[in-house]
């Protein structure tokens, strides 16, 4: 008997530190969503990106769609990467 009393406030304070623990993770997701971006604010990431003109335009041709063309003008610029 002595041991299970022993044993329970171990167990007790193991479950409230998993509730807390369980709660500060919902937290965190909480706030996740509250800045994560939604789906129509990336949609310029989700075109269908060629890496050359050449290639954009044989697919072009191929599916009978038109060209998209982005011209960045910057040292470091590269959209396929996300870096502008």
């Amino acid at each position: 008997m002595k041991r299970i009393l022993s044993v329970l406030p171990l167990l007790l304070l193991t479950a409230t530190l998993a509730l807390a623990q369980d709660s500060a993770v919902k937290s965190v997701l909480e706030r996740y969503e509250d800045f994560r971006p939604q789906e129509n604010d990336l949609a310029m990431y989700q075109i269908d990106w060629a890496p050359s003109i050449e290639e954009a335009q044989k697919r072009a041709r191929r599916e009978k769609r038109p060209v998209f063309l982005v011209i960045i003008h910057a040292q470091y610029g590269d959209l396929t990467s996300v870096h502008c």
